[in-house]
């Protein structure tokens, strides 16, 4: 897994004080905003914040966790997430400098959470029910797919 981002690293927040509001994605239909935002969401459920129903079948959940997010094989592109449904999200913030400002801030409470809460378990919508070191990976994964979007890393 040494292809992806660490997570959590410094790296994190100096890459998204990287990222400018009109840095292109090089696929898909997000905005640079958009992609911040959308990084907050699984870092929100995954500490409980709010749950989000399981999408793949009961008895295929582990069969998906193996290939998907327990291998070394990347996050698909253009994947839509199934829950959050067709298009772009509205955007939360009024500028993508509070995009930024929140998605840093919620990587440390997100860091804090799990530190003091090492026993914790919550469903992510693919891949079921995730512990501590599955959500830390799936992160890793998921940051790395959309920074790599946008340039901020090669993968």
């Amino acid at each position: 897994m040494d292809k992806f981002l660490a997570f959590p690293s410094s790296e994190i927040a100096i890459l998204i004080e990287k990222l400018k509001p009109e840095t292109p994605g090089l696929w898909g239909t997000m905005t640079a905003q958009h992609m911040l935002e959308h990084l907050l969401l699984p870092l929100e459920f995954s500490r409980g914040l709010f749950s989000v129903p399981l999408v793949t079948p009961a008895d295929k959940v582990e069969k998906v966790k193996r290939i998907m997010l327990m291998s070394e094989a990347p996050l698909k592109r253009d994947f839509a997430a199934p829950f959050l449904g067709p298009g772009l999200q509205p955007l939360k913030f009024e500028t993508f400098t509070k995009a930024q400002e929140a998605l840093i801030k919620e990587v440390e409470v997100y860091i804090e959470f799990w530190e003091a809460n090492p026993e914790a378990n919550f469903t992510h919508p693919i891949f079921g029910p995730l512990n501590k070191e599955e959500w830390y990976l799936f992160q890793r994964k998921h940051f790395t797919h959309h920074f790599s979007q946008f340039g901020l890393v090669e993968f």
